[in-house]
């Protein structure tokens, strides 16, 4: 078997389908199966191309990761990026050095409490392999699995007061790391990476999110927050690639501006979510996001059954 870069081992053929080896506030696992059954039937699964700009957890890039599946895409063709450049080190250290990942986490797993994590909160990563286990170790222990950075790019999220946290699941890690081998992963500005998408590619966009009220925005994981302009950059960016034939797929809040700004490049529908970021878990009730599209839904999708919210003209077929 044909041995990954930088690993002393190849990594063992597995069946099963990879999910993301985060705590990710946002992510979308309730949703993978929505959206694959979004995708257009003319979306060529073996040699269209996949890009998710903002790829987070990565939870709908791993749901496209089983081989036994119809719309399993190949590593090869897949091309992910996000600005937090500890995230982008994570998956270069699992897609090449997963086995030296895995070491390491076992040994930081050892001691999950308030003076581990903070020792650990403190700690100046020399390589990116530290840098992906301390990555990985706050998620899993931080509250709420929320990866917020100050001003000077320093992580200031407290310690979440877990029992038992399980910082690494090593059968799951090998699946990610199979699953993206062969993969593109960058860390540039979403508009950059999709300049290279060409008709028939698949572009899947999951921003940071407007927020419902001023008190709920949590896109500072970065240095910089994604702001309103941002997301009419974002617009315009979906309108240029709908003119060059890619499919594109939008999740985001649903609000007065996000309806407004996305309803001229994209067919919205408004799908109810549990989200997962509010401080108690009966707090946590259903809220509306939008679920936008530049191509035809087909009435057997089940996106279809859910509330359009306008008729967009400028679908593809």
């Amino acid at each position: 078997m044909e041995k990954n870069r930088g690993q002393s081992q190849a990594i063992p053929a597995l069946d099963n389908v990879p999910k993301p080896f985060l705590r990710w506030a946002g992510g979308k696992r309730k949703l993978t199966e929505l959206l694959t059954d979004s995708i257009p039937r003319s979306f060529d699964f073996q040699k269209g191309r996949y890009f998710e700009p903002f790829v987070g957890g990565g939870a709908f890039m791993f749901a496209l990761g089983n081989k036994n599946s119809e719309t399993f895409i190949p590593g090869k063709n897949i091309f992910i990026n996000d600005t937090n450049p500890d995230l982008i080190a994570s998956y270069r250290v699992i897609k090449t050095d997963i086995y030296k990942l895995i070491e390491r986490l076992h040994r930081y797993s050892i001691d999950t409490s308030k003076s581990a994590f903070d020792r650990m909160r403190n700690l100046e990563p020399r390589d990116d392999i530290s840098r992906a286990a301390r990555f990985i170790y706050l998620n899993k222990t931080c509250f709420n699995g929320l990866w917020r950075v100050n001003s000077n790019g320093e992580f200031n999220v407290p310690w979440g007061k877990l029992k038992s946290p399980a910082i690494f699941d090593e059968q799951n890690l090998l699946a990610c790391s199979s699953r993206i081998k062969g993969s593109h992963i960058t860390g540039k500005d979403f508009a950059t990476v999709v300049e290279k998408c060409s008709s028939g590619d698949l572009v899947y966009f999951d921003p940071p999110y407007l927020p419902l009220s001023a008190s709920s925005s949590f896109s500072k994981y970065a240095k910089a927050d994604f702001t309103y302009q941002d997301h009419e950059k974002l617009a315009d960016t979906i309108r240029d690639l709908t003119a060059k034939g890619v499919y594109v797929i939008l999740s985001n809040s649903d609000t007065e501006l996000g309806r407004e700004l996305f309803r001229r490049v994209l067919a919205l529908h408004q799908v109810p979510m549990n989200r997962s970021i509010s401080a108690s878990g009966s707090s946590r009730k259903p809220v509306m996001e939008i679920l936008g599209t530049n191509f035809v839904i087909y009435p057997e999708a089940r996106l279809s059954k859910f509330e359009e919210l306008n008729r967009f003209k400028g679908k593809l077929q």
